[in-house]
């Protein structure tokens, strides 16, 4: 009985355990379940191991699909050391291995990338397989395997003309000459040393006959047999430079031909080929995204916002946990950082992008927006539909066996030993880390917004995961998950979301050419809830290949409006919406011709540069991060600035514009005819040393002309200094300024922001004067000024009889004068750094008290930007922010912390920044930095792993050492909205595609609920990277909403760092002057 009593109970644990996994959206089947007995098993040898070959632990790949015909996908594997395998899928998660009998075994070479083709045209799907071929022990060279129809294979590379001997990742088949056969680009890599690099410029040159990429013609179309090489004659790059590891194809613009993305790993710029429609290709990474992953692994492209725009992700090394992040390779000191970009290298930097498609040939780069960022060290990322919610998620491989950035290793390893090459080569390959990780899965929840659900999903077993691929196993309708690992089981996961309740639709797609299954089409399901869109490429993520099949998950309750394929070649046919839960085969020529969908409305503003002979020159050649190692950023580079008004009296609006140090200011009278002539100012000539960061026209005299002030600031110049004294120039009401150095007490601050107001009530303009950074001293408060107009031509200090607590206000970057109480008296609103929006209230005597207003105080951010509006309880301050994103988070529950304190006795502030990496708060600087920055810490943590153990401040000082410390805080990096209630303030986040870079200035349009924000910041230490994801937000109020409106950007002529905007009148019309820092100013107008 008590047998029997056992056994019930075990069997109902086991039930328990089963029904908790079928909870699970996937779960891992085993090799006894389904028959699948491949591991990727790597051995190291005295002559071949990561020392000897840099890319030993890359591992093999995938490639899916159906290989007999018989409706079931089949999967192959590739091995590195031992046989590739083929899997017949037999039904039910059931395989049967036919590698011997079908002749697929890779001939034991060491095999990469794998995709399936249907080479040929016969209908029969052919297998292409990558080796690495003369180099060191290895002598394989690339597989072509022709499908028989009859379960065999016969290889036919040298036939073909694709029998490359050299150093392979992966091949992807497409039509690019849009012919309608397949045409083939082999991926290939580099075996030089990585640290070495030459000019950008020879990758046009340095053409490598092992390592650099090939094109292929397929020559079937023109009735010929076999494939031409013709990677030159159609612009590709082939040369050392190139660590191919990523490959993608989609039509990228539009225009009914495919373009490429290509993954370089280490110094190389990515590849983004454009097809020019003529055989030939342009690269145009530069005029399209501003950044790049460094180490680029794998890639895919695929739309994750439904916009019907694909989007590219690609994969780099940058790990989530801190204990590996604070002892790995990180980003280039800014050292290397300006060689690499004087050599003509592109930004780069150590962790995932995701470029996000804006449909005009430009990109907003937003994996730090996302948490999409860092994944490990990661290989193969694939953008697909894992639970059919409508949403494509993404999925990560990651994992290298031994970790070679290990920063202890790397010292180790240039440490001299008195031991022979071998041992030294057996050590150093012992000393590598090992450790398992899980892969990354994230759940797209809609409107920009992913989370890890690897945990939830079931998908977080820890390996050594490589290549991949997605495929429907069991013909249910959703995906399935297929991953090739390391010294470990390959990984087959079973999709449960069919009982999710979520609906789908598969199409295979047919058409009468030698490219079958038309590879290349692209299919649009539009939905009353947005648009679906895919391209059918099979070579994705790294070294692998998905199937012919397109998956489209429809959610719970869809209705197909319509749906629209663009065939290989841009030819457009609508067909009839089906019905969801099946797959349907759509064939060329029997849908209705049709255009290709219209997917985003026209944006709403013109832009032109503004046409007169200036352009900003930022002088490049102070270095901060030399002075103060610790900054998070330039303060040298703030300009340039702006004042708009009418100097000489004719009722048209005239401009000043800032110069930067050793750059004159420059003013521009307004012509009848709309356009605008230089007005010479020799005083502005002889103060050029000066930077101008701020300036506003106001009349200082009342004589009724508008005299000049211009803020100095830029934090070259000690406090004091004779080019830190801002500057007013007096008008002789014709537009011709002197420079008056008795209107100004002495002031020698770094100047920020000036605000023009009286607020005393005497009828004379005053002014407030903030300040931002402390020069050479990061952290400490500066002192800004209330400066009150003596009615005498010029201004005296008046902050101790006025406002005494705005002497140490903050690090302000923004101030204006407006009646937020409705007393008619001005009040003074502030923003700034490590601050709160701050409010002082005005007496109505002129008498500036900070007000108590916790809507305001709760929200510590790092505001750039202010503009107020509105009357009384329908007052609103809008505030640019830094914005989300950034590797720096901060909430009120995790803030970002900056500790200040002269740690090492040299009588200079030490800042150092802390950020919260999971439950840890951690130093976001390396340990070479800090050492750097405070050499004593060198003995106190004397080895990365022991620095990396540091959870929290305390461990990286004594409690004697944190006396006295001062800590700030932020708690906010959103932009968005205060809107008062009469007593307090609520705050309003702007939407999520508003957050994509810091907004420095703000215009309101007026009567139309319109604004306009402006930002974008090149100038961060380079472990923050710069923040150029979006230069212009356009937001328009929607049911007492800021919904954002078209605003398109062309990145070519347009994008930049943008400093100002202020609205001018031309021709009786309200348009804006956006200023950029070192480039052009554009002038921007509504479209009508």
């Amino acid at each position: 009985m008590n047998k029997i009593k056992t056994l019930f109970l075990l069997a109902s644990i086991w039930s328990c355990s089963q029904q908790g996994e079928k909870e699970k959206m996937f779960s891992l089947l085993s090799p006894a379940e389904t028959g699948i007995h491949f591991s990727n098993d790597l051995e190291g040898t005295e002559e071949l191991n990561i020392l000897e070959y840099l890319y030993f632990y890359n591992g093999g790949g995938v490639a899916v699909g159906d290989v007999n015909n018989d409706g079931w996908v089949d999967i192959y594997f590739t091995s590195n050391q031992g046989s590739n395998k083929l899997y017949i899928n037999k039904g039910n998660f059931q395989f049967e291995d036919i590698t011997e009998a079908a002749g697929v075994n890779g001939d034991g070479g060491w095999s990469t990338g794998v995709t399936m083709a249907d080479v040929d045209g016969n209908g029969f799907l052919d297998i292409y397989v990558c080796q690495v071929g003369d180099y060191k022990t290895l002598s394989g060279s690339n597989k072509l395997y022709m499908n028989n129809g009859d379960g065999t294979f016969t290889e036919k590379a040298k036939e073909y003309g694709l029998d490359f001997i050299g150093f392979s990742t992966q091949a992807l088949f497409f039509d690019y000459d849009n012919d309608g056969d397949l045409d083939l680009y082999l991926l290939n890599h580099s075996v030089k040393k990585p640290e070495v690099f030459a000019s950008a410029q020879s990758r046009n040159q340095l053409q490598d006959p092992k390592g650099g990429d090939r094109l292929y013609k397929n020559l079937a179309s023109e009735g010929q047999f076999g494939f031409e090489e013709v990677t030159q004659k159609a612009g590709i790059y082939s040369s050392s430079l190139g660590f191919g590891l990523g490959i993608a194809a989609v039509d990228i613009n539009q225009d009914g031909w495919m373009d490429l993305y290509i993954s370089n790993d280490f110094t190389e710029d990515d590849y983004l080929y454009v097809n020019n429609g003529d055989g030939t290709f342009q690269e145009v990474l530069e005029k399209s995204i501003t950044q790049t992953s460094r180490y680029s692994m794998g890639n895919d492209i695929n739309d994750i916002n439904n916009d019907g725009f694909p989007d590219i992700f690609t994969t780099d090394m940058l790990p989530e946990d801190p204990r590996i992040w604070m002892k790995s390779v990180g980003e280039d000191k800014t050292e290397v950082y300006d060689v690499k970009t004087r050599f003509g290298y592109k930004d780069q930097y150590v962790r995932n992008h995701l470029q996000l498609n804006l449909g005009n040939g430009s990109f907003s780069e937003i994996a730090l927006l996302t948490d999409t960022y860092a994944t490990d060290w990661s290989w193969s990322p694939l953008i697909f539909d894992m639970d059919n919610s409508g949403f494509k998620d993404i999925h990560v491989t990651n994992g290298i066996y031994k970790r070679p950035n290990d920063l202890d290793f790397i010292q180790y390893s240039q440490t001299p030993a008195r031991l022979s090459a071998k041992e030294i080569a057996q050590q150093q390959i012992e000393m590598l880390p090992t450790v398992k990780l899980a892969n990354y899965t994230f759940r797209n929840m809609g409107g920009l917004n992913f989370e890890n659900a690897s945990a939830e999903w079931g998908l977080d077993q820890l390996s050594y995961s490589n290549g991949s691929a997605y495929v429907d196993l069991d013909n249910d309708g959703d995906l399935d998950l297929v991953i090739n690992n390391i010294n470990q089981s390959a990984f087959i996961y079973k999709n449960n979301s069919e009982k999710t309740g979520n609906h789908y639709l598969q199409i295979d797609l047919l058409q009468d050419a030698l490219n079958t299954s038309a590879v290349g089409a692209e299919v649009y399901v539009e939905l009353d809830k947005g648009m679906l869109h895919q391209t059918l490429i099979n070579s994705r993520g790294f070294q692998s290949s998905v199937g012919h099949t397109l998956t489209f998950g429809l959610g719970a309750d869809p209705k197909i409006k319509n749906l629209v394929v663009i065939w290989p070649g841009g030819e457009a046919e609508t067909f009839l919406p089906p019905s969801t839960n099946q797959k349907i085969i759509l064939k060329k020529g029997s849908g209705k011709i049709s255009a290709r969908p219209i997917l985003k409305e026209n944006t709403h503003l013109k832009m032109s540069i503004f046409p007169v002979d200036y352009q900003h020159r930022e002088n490049a050649e102070y270095r901060d991060f030399s002075k103060e190692y610790l900054i998070p950023r330039k303060y040298s580079t703030e300009g340039p600035a702006i004042a708009i008004g009418d100097v000489n009296g004719d009722g048209l609006e005239d401009i000043y514009l800032g110069g930067a140090k050793n750059q004159s200011g420059e003013l521009y009278t307004q012509q009848k005819n709309g356009r605008f002539q230089k007005h010479m100012v020799p005083h502005f000539e002889e103060l050029k040393m000066a930077e101008d960061v701020d300036a506003v026209f106001l009349d200082i005299n009342n004589n009724g002309y508008l005299d000049l002030y211009v803020v100095s600031g830029g934090n070259e110049n000690a406090e004091n200094h004779l080019y830190n004294f801002d500057r007013v120039y007096i008008n002789d009401g014709k537009g011709n300024f002197s420079f008056s150095p008795k209107s100004l007490p002495r002031i020698g601050t770094n100047g920020k922001t000036v605000a023009a107001g009286d607020f005393n009530g005497d009828g004379y303009t005053d002014l407030f004067v903030g300040s931002n950074i402390a020069h050479g001293q990061y952290g400490k408060t500066p002192e800004s000024y209330l400066l009150l107009n003596n009615k005498s031509g010029g201004f005296i200090t008046a902050t101790d009889q006025y406002a005494p607590e705005l002497k140490q206000a903050g690090k302000i970057n923004a101030s204006q004068w407006y009646d937020i109480t409705g007393n008619g008296a001005l009040d003074l609103i502030i923003a700034g750094e490590w601050m709160p929006l701050q409010i002082y209230q005005n007496d109505g005597n002129g008498h500036l008290t900070l007000m108590n207003l916790p809507g305001l105080s709760d929200h510590k951010g790092w505001w750039n930007s202010l503009s107020i509006s509105g009357e009384g309880a329908n007052i609103r301050i809008i505030a640019g922010n830094h914005g989300l994103n950034s590797k720096l988070k901060a909430s009120k529950e995790k803030p970002l912390k900056l500790y200040l304190k002269d740690f090492d006795g040299n009588n200079q502030l030490d800042p150092i920044l802390f950020h919260y990496m999971g439950e840890s708060l951690v130093p976001f600087a390396s340990r070479d930095d800090l050492i750097k920055q405070i050499p004593s810490l060198k003995r106190k943590h004397g080895s990365y792993d022991e620095y990396a153990g540091l959870d929290q401040p305390s461990k990286l000082f004594s409690d004697e050492e944190l006396k006295d410390v001062i800590i700030l805080e932020a708690t906010q990096l959103q932009s968005g909205i205060f809107r008062y209630t009469g007593e307090d303030f609520l705050f309003e986040p702007f939407p999520r595609e508003a957050q994509f870079s810091p907004i420095l200035d703000i215009a309101e349009i007026d009567k139309t609920g319109m604004i306009i924000t402006v930002g974008n910041f090149y100038h961060y230490r380079n472990d923050i990277g710069k923040a150029a994801a979006k230069p212009f937000n356009l937001l328009k109020y929607n049911e007492n909403r800021l919904v954002l409106q078209a605003a398109a950007i062309n990145h070519k002529d347009y994008w930049g760092e943008y400093r100002k905007i202020k609205p001018i009148t031309i021709g009786n019309r309200v348009k804006w002057i956006a200023l950029r820092n070192d480039d052009k100013p554009i002038l921007i107008e509504l479209k009508k």
